[in-house]
């Protein structure tokens, strides 16, 4: 195989050593393989030393694709090396020094809204309670709880620095102290309170932060653009003085989640902390020549970029042809069907090409879609999902939880319901519960008993006693679940409904056995406890990869990270894109800066063709062209 060649610009990054830099990467500038052949550097070099080297990202699909490239035919190195997201890194951390705040090793993350939403509710009847009074309509206790999470608050004297201007504080204090309090007795973390009490371990005890920066001698963050505040808080606490070996992959233009955060400023700031030096990757070797002139010219309005940033460099060769197309129409219904008639067209015309059609809010993507699949497109949309829906993949993966937390009356309850409802196996839950306490047994045990000679299979059941239930193998036993799954599918007799349970099952064991794979680049398979399995797999999108032929539909946001041949940008219009709040702020407004980013990032998605749509009237206003078209075509 050819080496592979870099530009000067990636070769300086590649051989970085020590010290603080950022790597201001623009779009398909080839950052993530510079991310990666560097940090295959390092081991290689190092081979006789101890020291470990992080890889924060902000997607596990990110992660895992980092580990397959940096593990490829280096596998002697796994145990030096830790990538994943910043809640992945902040659970291991918890799991190993956890019980200094107050969580134990086994503790459980919440990641469906419900869940926490049904806390909240819990929570509200008890201020009622206690109150004798109903909370206000216009207190929005679960937005509350987020936005003081992320700014790390802790104390009463944390909440009154970020507390927004409200006669609300001291409800809103009540019930974010009540919150926390509640998760921590009963060993539960959300997504952002994984971040949250990492970085009060660190910051109470700055030994543990110490040897977490001695271990790991090279930290690399990839899309740094997108961390919040409390993600670079929680790198500041651990890295203090002793550790600025911090490698930043990052890009100002491509900053789109404001909403959670994010800030164009956050560059600067790791700039002027860390003396960090500069080095820009501003070749594109993704898009086409006519794309990049657009993408340069529209974000070029922008003043909250790095000072004598760039413009992005076209550097791939493509036929001498049309690339970029705008297409106006009287109404959207129309743009609607020439999107869906375009998308089959491309698809007739170049069956192997990978299509996207991209708008900015759901509401427009939804009526692209449905236009789309009455046409007899094939299509896909984004959505994360965080429960398996077919019932032998949940089954099991609900009865790993149970084997994590064995009194969980509400996963057991699920349990025998799925048991019984869709497999029809019959398990009484009242002799479960008597039989718990009467033999002074945990749920597990007792569902272990009542399930013997209901399974119609000798070994499984003995599998479901010794490896689950026991927790013997738990690994081994998860095997031998897909293998009775798929035994018992076999024996529907109904050919059709026996094919679509297979293929639907096989669908959700692909992302399974896929997490299990990835799993095993940060941990040993055979060492793993439950906990730790089920707390990663907590943090995973149940959703399945799109099919190679089908349409996708993605918002901007969900395009991020990706790309396409063909991407058809909908909805072009002022109030769309840019939205209408960045409209009322106005032109040259915060708000106005991160919508042209928003074009950006969705424009410099296409490889081969780009297409702009746009209506003069959206369900019934009539619209203005979006100011953008003229910003990139003028």
């Amino acid at each position: 195989m050819a080496e592979k060649k870099y530009t000067e610009s990636q070769k300086m990054a590649i051989e970085w050593n020590d010290g603080p830099v950022i790597v201001l990467a623009g779009p398909g500038s080839g950052k993530t393989a510079v991310l990666t052949e560097r940090i295959k550097r390092i081991l290689l070099n190092s081979q006789d030393q101890s020291f470990r080297v992080l890889a924060l990202t902000f997607t596990n699909k990110a992660a895992a694709e980092m580990s397959e490239r940096i593990l490829d035919g280096n596998q002697e190195n796994d145990h030096r090396l830790f990538i994943g997201t910043f809640h992945s890194f902040c659970s291991e951390v918890l799991r190993n020094h956890g019980t200094y705040v107050g969580i134990n090793s086994n503790f459980e993350i919440y990641s469906s809204d419900d869940d926490i939403n049904d806390i909240i509710s819990d929570l509200q009847l008890k201020y009622n309670e206690e109150n004798g009074d109903t909370i206000p309509d216009n207190i929005n206790v679960g937005k509350a709880i987020k936005y003081f999470e992320k700014h790390l608050c802790i104390s009463d004297g944390d909440l009154d620095v970020v507390m927004p201007k409200t006669a609300y504080a001291r409800e809103y204090k009540w019930f974010y102290h009540k919150y926390i309090e509640y998760m921590l007795a009963n060993n539960v973390l959300d997504f952002d309170m994984l971040i949250l009490m990492t970085f009060r371990l660190f910051k109470e005890n700055p030994g543990i932060a110490k040897i977490y920066a001695r271990t790991y001698k090279y930290i690399n963050i990839d899309e740094f653009q997108d961390t919040n505040y409390g993600q670079y808080m929680l790198i500041k606490c651990m890295c203090g003085a002793k550790n600025n070996n911090l490698f930043i992959v990052a890009d100002d233009d491509q900053v789109i989640y404001g909403w959670n955060g994010a800030s164009h400023k956050r560059i600067t700031e790791f700039r002027e902390d860390y003396n960090a030096e500069l080095i820009q990757l501003n070749q594109n070797f993704r898009c086409p020549k006519e794309v990049i002139l657009a993408a340069n010219k529209l974000i070029a309005h922008n003043f909250s970029r790095t000072v004598s940033k760039k413009p992005l460099e076209s550097m791939k060769v493509l036929p001498e042809e049309k690339h970029v197309f705008v297409n106006s129409f009287d109404d959207y219904t129309e743009e609607m069907a020439f999107v869906a008639g375009l998308t089959k067209k491309i698809h007739e015309e170049n069956p192997d090409d990978s299509i996207c059609v991209i708008a900015r809010n759901n509401r427009l993507l939804e009526t692209a879609f449905e236009e789309a699949e009455k046409a007899g497109v094939e299509c896909k949309k984004s959505k994360r999902k965080t429960d398996f829906e077919t019932p032998y993949v949940l089954s099991l993966y609900l009865l790993l939880k149970l084997a994590n937390h064995r009194n969980d009356i509400k996963v057991l309850k699920q349990i025998i319901a799925i048991f019984e409802q869709a497999l029809l196996i019959s398990i009484n839950l009242e002799e479960v519960l008597t039989n718990a306490e009467l033999s002074n047994q945990d749920y597990m045990s007792a569902l272990s008993e009542e399930i013997k000679g209901k399974l119609g299979d000798d070994n499984f059941e003995k599998s479901f006693e010794l490896e689950l239930s026991e927790g013997k193998n738990f690994i081994s036993f998860i095997q031998k679940a897909f293998d009775w799954s798929e035994n018992r599918i076999d024996q529907i007799e109904d050919e059709s409904h026996k094919e679509q349970a297979k293929q639907e099952f096989l669908i959700e064991k692909k992302i399974w056995t896929d997490f299990e794979r990835h799993l095993s680049y940060n941990y040993d398979l055979d060492e793993i406890t439950v906990a730790t399995y089920m707390q990663e797999f907590a943090m995973i999108s149940k959703e399945s990869e799109p099919a190679k032929d089908a349409v996708q539909f993605l918002t901007i946001h969900a395009s991020k990270g990706k790309e396409f041949d063909h991407v058809i940008l909908i909805g072009m219009v002022n109030d769309e894109l840019p939205s209408f709040q960045s409209m009322k702020k106005g032109i040259n407004s915060v708000e106005m800066e991160e919508e042209r980013r928003n074009c950006f990032v969705a424009i410099t998605r296409t490889q081969k063709k780009l297409y702009l749509t746009y209506s003069a009237k959206y369900y019934g206003w009539r619209k203005n062209p979006s100011l953008f078209l003229n910003e990139m075509f003028s």
